[in-house]
C-alpha cells in the first residue's frame, strides 16, 4: 500500500525524512538504507532527500547525531555515586547494551565514510557520552585531573575507550558469546557481561578506588 505523501513543507519534510532514515537503520541496519528507501518510507518524491540533505551522508549524519544523543541520555541516566568501581561497571554495561539493542545505529556512529564529522554539531554531541565513559575509566585508575595534552593521560583514555569499544563490537558481532556458550549476544549481555566487567574492573582490597570520590574527574583538552 502506498504511503500518503506529506505536505511539501521544509520543516515537516525534513523531520519526516530523518525519522524515516532513523527507522530504516533501526530495522535493517546501514545495508537497508538508501535515499530512495528513505523517500519511499516518508511518502515523498525520490529527489526530496537530496534536496534537503545534499547526499546520503547528509541524511545519515542526522541519524548519527540522534544516536549519539540517545546514548548520551542513556549514560546520563546512570547515576553518579561515590563508588568509582560501580560507576565504571554500570557505564560500561550501558554502553555495550546500547550497541546490542541498536546495532545499526552503533555501527553508523563510527563510520567516517558515512557521517560528516565536520558538521558543527558533531563534536559536542559525539564527545559527551564518550567523555563521561572515558573519565569514569580514568577515575577508576585513580586519575581525577585528566589532561589530554599529556601523553600518559591521552594514552590511558584511548586504551580505556578502545577496550570498551572493542568489547562492544565483539559482543555485537556475536563473537563474545562464543567464549561462554551463550546462544545470542543478548544472552551474553544479560548473563555474562556483568561478571566480565567485574573481571575487567575488579575491586582491590585497600585500594583508593573504593573510597568516596572527593571531586568529579576533570579533563583538559
Amino acid at each position: 500500500m502506498l504511503r500518503k505523501r506529506l505536505p511539501y513543507h521544509h520543516g515537516d519534510l525534513r523531520t519526516a525524512l530523518i525519522k524515516a532514515a532513523d527507522d530504516i537503520i533501526a530495522e535493517g541496519g546501514i545495508e537497508a538504507f538508501s535515499l530512495r528507501a528513505a523517500a519511499q518510507r516518508a511518502g515523498v518524491s525520490p529527489g526530496a532527500p537530496a534536496y534537503h540533505f545534499g547526499s546520503a551522508k547528509g541524511l545519515l549524519t542526522e541519524v548519527a547525531l540522534l544516536a549519539f544523543e540517545r546514548i548520551g541520555q542513556i549514560i546520563d541516566e546512570v547515576g553518579r555515586s561515590d563508588d568509582l568501581v560501580a560507576d565504571v561497571r554500570a557505564l560500561s554495561l550501558a554502553f555495550i547494551t546500547f550497541a546490542v539493542n541498536h546495532p545499526g545505529h552503533f555501527r553508523l556512529m563510527f563510520r567516517n565514510d558515512l557521517v560528516d564529522r565536520m558538521d558543527p554539531r558533531y563534536p559536542e554531541v559525539s564527545l559527551k557520552p564518550g567523555m563521561r565513559l572515558g573519565l569514569a575509566v580514568a577515575a577508576y585508575h585513580g586519575k581525577f585531573d585528566v589532561d589530554l595534552k599529556r601523553f600518559d593521560d591521552a594514552a590511558d583514555m584511548l586504551c580505556g575507550m578502545a577496550t570498551l569499544h572493542g568489547l562492544a563490537s565483539l559482543v555485537l558481532e556475536g563473537k563474545a558469546a562464543h567464549f561462554f556458550g551463550s546462544a545470542t549476544s543478548r544472552d551474553f549481555v544479560e548473563n555474562e557481561l556483568p561478571r566480565v566487567l567485574i573481571q575487567l574492573y575488579p575491586e582491590v582490597s585497600g585500594d583508593s578506588r573504593r573510597k568516596p570520590r572527593r571531586s568529579l574527574t576533570k579533563v583538559r583538552l
